[in-house]
């Protein structure tokens, strides 16, 4: 009975801590980049930092530990075997289709609580000027209905400017967003699952392809990477041998 009341406890913990909002806002505004956490609606200012307090005493840093390497015998030093991968096209193709569907299936669960894009084209041509604005103004009313049906906005300011005096373009940007921890995880998880699927599938062709390599006669080019590997350790063990005469 112990057990149960044990388990019922760590579940709604559990379940308490995937409803749990947490978010960002990050923005360029007045020409200053902002970075902020947002936890159950609290925001805890990343970077810039906050000045810190002349009153407080300044801790002092220890140093630092300098670890010390091993060297191998006879100061030879094993080349380490890098893994090799062998994905095609189709494959990669694949995950990405992958994880922009995961991203679409979990979009409405971010919430956009604020949107802030502030754009003023200008230049030295007025031609140039009038047809970024131009360019600038049907990319945003092309993007506006499409953010509208996958996220949830609350606070959207959107507005654009033309300055033919100005020699450089201005820009402001904000973006808050909010989303429940038990959304992340499962959008993680997704992705996860996706790149699990691929490498199985790559594994099953690349072992297919192995044994059609073997009923064909070919040589199998794993075991060619392999003695070409041998080949080149062999040699380099010769060079420093000679080295150390």
């Amino acid at each position: 009975m112990t057990a149960l009341i044990v388990i019922g406890v760590l579940v709604l913990l559990i379940a308490g801590l995937m409803l749990i909002p947490i978010g960002a806002d990050i923005g360029y505004e007045g020409g200053q980049f902002h970075v902020s956490a947002k936890v159950c609606g609290v925001l805890l200012q990343l970077f810039p930092k906050k000045p810190e307090d002349a009153d407080k005493p300044k801790k002092e840093k220890k140093p630092k530990r300098v670890k010390k390497k091993k060297n191998p015998p006879d100061g030879e030093e094993k080349p380490k075997k890098k893994r090799k991968f062998s994905f095609s096209q189709d494959e990669i193709l694949s995950l990405l289709r992958s994880v922009l569907k995961s991203f679409g299936r979990f979009g409405r669960a971010f919430h956009v609580d604020r949107f802030l894009l502030r754009y003023t084209a200008a230049g030295d041509d007025p031609y140039d000027t009038a047809v970024t604005y131009g360019a600038v103004n049907a990319v945003l009313s092309g993007l506006a209905p499409l953010c509208r049906q996958r996220f949830q906005v609350k606070d959207c300011q959107v507005s654009t400017d033309v300055d033919f005096l100005a020699q450089q373009m201005s820009l402001d940007f904000g973006l808050a967003v909010t989303l429940r921890i038990g959304r992340i995880f499962g959008l993680l998880f997704s992705i996860l699952f996706a790149g699990l699927g691929l490498l199985i599938k790559n594994k099953l062709r690349l072992a297919k392809e192995k044994r059609r390599n073997k009923k064909q006669g070919e040589p199998d080019p794993e075991k060619v990477i392999q003695i070409d590997e041998i080949k080149e350790e062999n040699t380099q063990a010769e060079e420093r041998m000679d080295s150390n005469g």
